[in-house]
Order: C-alpha cells, then structure tokens, then sequence
C-alpha cells in the first residue's frame, strides 16, 4: 500500500460550512470510483485556510495515476498547486479494528501481548 497527503490553500473569504457540504458530495459522487483508492479522509482546517485529504491507494502506480489524472489537474486548475504533497509506504494499516498488511510482511510475532490480533492480508 502506498500514502499521499495532499493540501491546498483556500481565499481568506471560503465559506467553511459550504465548503464542508461540497466536499461530503465530492466524496460520494467520484472518489468513491477512483482506481486504486481504498481510503481517503477529506481534511479540512479553517484556522489554517487550508483542505485536502489523506489517501491510502493499493500501489504506488495508482497514486501516480491519480497524480497524472485529469481529477488532480482540475484540483490544482481551480486551488492552485497544492501546499503539500507528501508520499509515503505504508506498512501497516488498520480498519475497522482489522490490521491490513502486505502479504509478504512476515507479521508472526510483533504483537506485544498474548492475545490474537485479527489480520487481514492484501
């Protein structure tokens, strides 16, 4: 699995209540489709006048992919390159109480109590 954080920054008169309804309706009506994503949380800090989100995409290649898409292209077309771009492996991630890692992770062991922990393998 493969991590991207993404951040713009909004004008100083973006009004936060609607901008949190578009983001709700951008969440159900396209990224619920992209290739690749299996998570992203929208983030949203009005103090800082900035939004953007949090992905966990199965490869990297997909996130690449988003990165070249023309979903990306029109982000940064209306907010401007954004502040923030960061990407990252990652190695472990839990949803839903459930631990998702890797297949090839060799995870027998690195519990630190004797009790079982539920994996799921990709």
């Amino acid at each position: 699995m493969f991590a991207t954080t993404i951040r713009f920054v909004l004008t100083a008169d973006t009004d936060f209540e609607d901008f949190r309804k578009l983001l709700v309706r951008r969440a159900a009506d396209t990224y619920r489709y992209v290739q690749g994503l299996r998570a992203k949380a929208f983030v949203l800090s009005p103090e800082r006048g900035e939004f953007g989100g949090n992905y966990v995409w199965d490869t990297q290649d997909d996130a690449e992919a988003f990165l070249r898409s023309d979903l990306f292209r029109a982000a940064v077309a209306r907010y401007g390159e954004p502040c923030a771009l960061e990407r990252a492996e990652v190695c472990a991630y839990v949803e839903d109480g459930d631990l998702v890692f890797p297949p090839d992770y060799d995870v027998q062991g690195t519990s630190s109590s004797d009790e079982a922990i539920p994996l799921v393998g990709l």
